[in-house]
């Protein structure tokens, strides 16, 4: 018995671009065939012959007070602007249901604002440093300054990021979490985006001309945003409705970190799948918006995949970025405006400067001129670096076009993966939970600035910058600071990683290579040449791989055009799952999700989504963190994180205790294998449990005192996890939190539980896993998770290590011992640093 889909429709639109900062100048522009690719004289400073889409009329945010706008960065301003053009094009400014409405922010070059001073020797603006200081930064102040609280995840897959997160939001929708999701993607042009593309050698030497002459792709800035929402509810409130979204796909070359594989076969996957999801053949399919970026890799690759799954027939097809560039993580979002606003006029868009074809393009390109077409339904594709690859088809006529069914699948976990300062492995896990040993460890950092000593490196080269981040830090007279720490125990990388040359994996990837590993042989299965596109991955991070950017954005100092072109690659959000992919060469269901603390709940919704609508026969998810402690003490003194422990005593840290001083931070990854319980059950696997329901919500009172409070965040989405599970908050045997340590977080947690389920919460049994790894930023949330499959699978329930006593009354925290009792439902909560809360439910199948 098949589920039919919910039809997805867009209902509002906010675009500023190059050519134009709000809709009716850009569609102005785009009639007009206005190229805005000129010589850049912000990056001729560096380099020669510069070329650019850059934004040059100053931008005015009316809505706003002058003193916040000075401390956002344009990632988050550009956001909020194209956000609340959306939403008010949506007609739905001031409505009731912006506190469900969810939001998909896609960015590439966030939180590099407020760190390009440092490169110039110029003053770091430390306020937009403390508000900006972490890479999810935009989204809750997107979301909080729009009122939207119905939660929010942060795309980071690159080139693909906006396209990818119209397919979360899709997916959200279909399963009620919310009636509408707004979709944004921002991406302000900085010099390191601009330097890692020039030094690639991939610049045309003047504006691109995608699929003619010279090759070369030329970079652009802007924003752009979505409203997605249901043909019911559209229909209900009278809505104007631009398109349909018929369905998407998503999914990874696997084959090389920056070229994407020479014969189209991972673009040739993604269309394919995409007309799959949307129960479409390719012959309904009557325009191509592609990704083009004119470099002679990617025209050549576009064109072999376009001629495989549309064969003979001469599809219009055209490029946008030979407008405004290509924006990166605003790309897709931006390109899907594009066709919104001259599709309804039958005209299809033309791509600029086309001249005479390469000797391999062989599409029929729209060339130079609109082509006069009544064009109904379209197909929008992107790819980027590490071979992350989306499509997405829409439809201009509503309804003409059969809605799309799924085999809906009940999820259960098969597979549990570590690697932490407990050892490796899910067992190394359960047996340090149980032996309880103190994995921490006493670091020396030296902050002062001599003779390349500090462990601050680039960041703090300037003194008066060194300074400003010293006063937050509890150093010594002589600029030496000692705390704990937890770090990954000591491993053989070759005995675990056999076919892989580890020297040249980054830390947080070599993390993510042996959790994957460890639970691919706890779910005993194989990746294989016969099952590659099997497999999908959704990877949480917080700060990312900061060795590799510690090491990009130091090369680019003091001459950036001296920036180490290996690590450009490395340093992007999604080079970790994609190449984690390509090693393992799983070409299913890959993207990143950097949402900050507890990205990795948010990962195994995304992975639960993919399963239970039968996207995927397996999905991996989870979260990885590194501790590049010069890179994080900036960013914690930087934002003076009042939450970090620097007392010398290993037991000062304990969640929920009054008396705990703050978190001992860790790193790792852990990672969980979905997959359908019909499947786990024909393979003979063992399941460890049962997905039953989720719930996301967040607060939206950063800037509105009276707006959703986190505790009020964390209740909804509880809620919406137990109505999803059609189960009381009365049949939960056991509460597994996340919090870290400090009052004002773990408070946040336990009142949002105890709002959410009432009295019942006293007979509860609530623990927390961090205590006794460290905390993790990303991957927290996965391995809390691991420790709820734990105590149902051994029917015990490990303390909260260290702690004596709940700081909040009517909570029955677990302490001292273990406890003996069968859990056959648990709840795993997690808050990340901004008040964006996961609510999971397991139950045993």
């Amino acid at each position: 018995m098949k589920t039919q889909r919910k039809r997805i429709v867009i209902t509002g639109v906010g675009i500023c671009s190059a050519i134009g900062q709000n809709k009716q100048a850009f569609t102005q522009g785009l009639f007009d065939c206005k190229s805005a690719i000129g010589s850049s004289e912000e990056f001729n400073r560096f380099f020669e012959n510069c070329y650019a889409a850059q934004i040059k009329e100053p931008i005015e945010y009316p809505e706003l007070n002058a003193d916040l706008v000075s401390q956002l960065d344009k990632v988050a301003l550009w956001g909020y602007k194209v956000g609340l053009e959306a939403i008010q094009d949506a007609k739905l400014a001031g409505s009731q249901s912006l506190q469900s409405m969810s939001a998909m922010i896609a960015v590439s070059g966030a939180a590099t604002e407020p760190l390009m001073p440092v490169i110039t020797d110029d003053v770091v603006p430390m306020d937009m440093l403390a508000n900006i200081g972490h890479y999810g930064a935009a989204a809750p102040i997107i979301t909080n300054l729009l009122g939207l609280g119905g939660g929010y995840d942060v795309v980071a897959t690159a080139c693909t990021a906006s396209t990818n997160a119209l397919g979360l939001g899709f997916d959200a929708i279909q399963n009620n979490k919310s009636e509408q999701v707004l979709i944004v993607g921002s991406e302000p042009l900085y010099l390191p985006t601009f330097s890692g593309f020039k030094i690639l050698d991939a610049m045309a030497d003047g504006p691109c001309s995608p699929f003619s002459a010279e090759p070369g792709m030329s970079v652009g800035e802007g924003a752009g945003a979505l409203v997605l929402e249901s043909y019911d509810s559209a229909r209900a409130r009278g809505a104007h409705i631009y398109a349909e979204i018929l369905g998407y796909a998503t999914s990874c070359d696997a084959y090389h970190e920056t070229s994407p594989e020479p014969r189209g076969e991972g673009a040739t996957m993604v269309m394919s799948l995409a007309l799959n999801n949307a129960a479409l053949s390719p012959k309904k399919i009557e325009y191509i918006n592609v990704h083009g970026t004119g470099t002679s890799a990617n025209d050549r690759a576009e064109t072999a995949a376009v001629n495989k799954v549309f064969g003979s027939k001469p599809i219009p097809v055209s490029s946008t970025k030979s407008y405004f560039g290509h924006n990166i993580s605003a790309a897709g979002v931006m390109e899907m405006v594009a066709c919104l606003v001259t599709l309804p006029e039958k005209k299809v868009l033309p791509t600029l400067n086309f001249s005479t074809p390469r000797e391999y393009v062989d599409l029929n390109v729209v060339a130079n001129e609109f082509l006069d077409q009544d064009i109904n339904v379209f197909m929008k594709n992107n790819y980027a670096f590490g071979g992350n690859n989306c499509s997405v088809i829409g439809s201009m006529k509503v309804a003409s076009q059969p809605v799309s069914s799924y085999k809906k699948n009940q999820v259960v976990i098969t597979g549990a993966g570590q690697i932490s300062s407990l050892g490796i492995g899910f067992e190394a896990f359960k047996q340090g939970l149980k032996d309880s040993l103190d994995t921490s460890s006493e670091i020396q950092c030296k902050l002062q600035h001599a003779e390349n000593e500090s462990h601050f490196h680039w960041l703090t080269q300037s003194d008066h910058v060194l300074s400003e981040m010293r006063s937050n830090l509890p150093a010594n007279e002589f600029g030496e600071l000692s705390f704990r720490t937890h770090k990954v125990a000591p491993f053989n990388a070759r005995k675990i990683l056999r076919s892989v040359d580890t020297r040249k994996l980054h830390p947080i990837s070599l993390y993510s290579m042996a959790a994957l590993e460890t639970t691919l042989n706890n779910a005993d299965v194989k990746i294989g040449k016969q099952n590659k596109d099997e497999f999908g991955m959704v990877l949480g991070l917080s700060k990312g791989p900061q060795t590799a950017m510690d090491n990009f954005f130091s090369s680019m100092k003091p001459e950036p055009s001296n920036v180490r072109t290996s690590e450009f690659p490395k340093a992007l959000y999604n080079s970790v799952s994609s190449g984690c992919a390509t090693i393992k060469g799983m070409r299913g269901y890959n993207t990143t999700l950097a949402t900050g603390y507890n990205a990795s709940l948010g990962a195994v919704i995304q992975a639960y989504e993919v399963i239970r609508q039968d996207m995927q026969p397996y999905m991996l998810a989870g979260g990885a963190d590194e501790q590049a402690l010069g890179y994080s003490l900036v960013m914690h003194a930087a934002r003076n994180d009042k939450a970090v422990n620097y007392q010398a005593d290993a037991t000062s840290f304990k969640p929920y205790d009054d008396t705990s001083a703050g978190y001992i931070m860790g790193e790792g990854a852990a990672l969980v294998m979905l997959e359908s319980k019909h499947q786990a059950q024909q393979r003979g696997a063992h399941i460890y449990a049962q997905i039953t329901g989720y719930g996301r919500a967040n607060a939206t009172d950063q800037f509105n005192k009276t707006g959703q409070s986190t505790e009020q965040a964390l209740a909804k989405a509880i809620t919406a996890a137990l109505n999803e599970a059609q189960i009381e908050a009365k049949q939960i045997d056991m509460i597994c939190g996340t919090s870290l340590g400090y009052k004002q977080t773990d408070l946040a947690e336990l009142n949002g539980v105890k709002l959410a389920m009432g009295e019942i919460v006293s007979t509860i049994p609530y623990t927390n896993f961090n205590s006794y790894v460290g905390f993790s930023e990303s991957a927290c949330g996965a391995l809390n998770l691991q420790g709820a499959l734990v105590a149902m699978e051994d029917s015990l329930i490990y303390p909260v290590k260290n702690s004596q006593s709940c700081m909040l009354d009517g909570i029955d925290l677990v302490t001292g011992s273990i406890r003996e009792k069968q859990v056959d439902t648990a709840l795993v909560v997690g808050i990340n640093e901004a008040g964006n809360c996961y609510a999971i439910i397991l139950s045993k199948p």
